[in-house]
């Protein structure tokens, strides 16, 4: 008599069907530090006294998750190669603009919280701690 185990079986089966029918995604833990921080509006632009902010964030299939940069819930993202992404985000407060490519995370943001827009952008080199594809 041949015993089958028809639980182990359709487990294996739904992980081949989850990992090769979804698309590839460098999703992961990223660890950032902030190269370059530049702020400009009608009034003048700034740059801050202290540079080297720490930024940390999760790209999962939500989308992302850390403070500082990362404001909304909804991205559109488009894949640039195997680990780079482009994403994209806005509401009436603030238009996000993202670029990650060879462990350079650049952000510019459009953002209209008082009277006058302002343009704020920063550049991060990031440290990638975990990738899932």
């Amino acid at each position: 008599m041949v015993w089958v185990d028809y639980h182990n079986i359709m487990f294996k089966i739904a992980i081949f069907l989850i990992l090769f029918t979804t698309p590839l995604h460098a999703l992961g833990m990223y660890n950032c530090v902030e190269l370059e921080r530049v702020s400009l509006a009608a009034e003048g632009s700034m740059r801050p006294m202290y540079q080297g902010r720490k930024l940390n964030f999760t790209w999962n299939k939500k989308g992302f998750l850390g403070g500082g940069v990362f404001y909304h819930n909804d991205y559109d993202i488009t894949m640039i190669g195997d680990d780079g992404f482009s994403a994209y985000a806005k509401n009436p407060d603030r238009n996000d603009l993202f670029r990650f490519q060879e462990n350079i995370l650049m952000h510019t943001a459009i953002v209209n919280y008082r009277a006058d827009p302002s343009v704020q952008s920063q550049v991060f080199r990031c440290k990638v701690e975990l990738v899932i594809k």
